[in-house]
């Protein structure tokens, strides 16, 4: 299986570091990545796979997608998607069983229940 590998990342992981306060050595070791790996990225002379970028962004605190320049993950179009499918699948009425239906005409045929009374 190929990993995607993102390219530019560096400035904005090194930015995140410094406002939570890290070292590069502390960072690493939280994202269990080596010390010189993660200096390489923060200087753009690596890329990193996503995998990495997520536990960077976790060990951050952070979205990944903060973490990548003006570009979008490939799984950010199915996370924008979700809303809309979510309110279509709320107003979705499912087919009435046969079963409901049966009694449903059977109600309509015997006219008030009797346990309105």
């Amino acid at each position: 299986m190929t990993s995607i590998v993102y390219r530019g990342a560096g400035p904005s992981i090194a930015y995140a570091r410094r406002v939570a306060n890290l070292t590069q050595a502390e960072l690493a070791r939280a994202a269990n990545v080596a010390l010189g790996t993660l200096r390489k990225i923060e200087r753009n002379e690596r890329g990193i796979s996503g995998d990495l970028l997520d536990a960077v962004a976790a060990a951050l605190d952070i979205d990944p997608a903060r973490l990548l320049p003006d570009t979008e993950r490939p799984d950010d179009r199915l996370h924008r998607t979700m809303p809309g499918l979510a309110a279509v699948l709320a107003e979705y009425e499912a087919p009435k069983t046969a079963r409901a239906a049966r009694r449903r005409s059977l109600r309509e045929r015997s006219g008030p229940s009797s346990r309105s009374a």
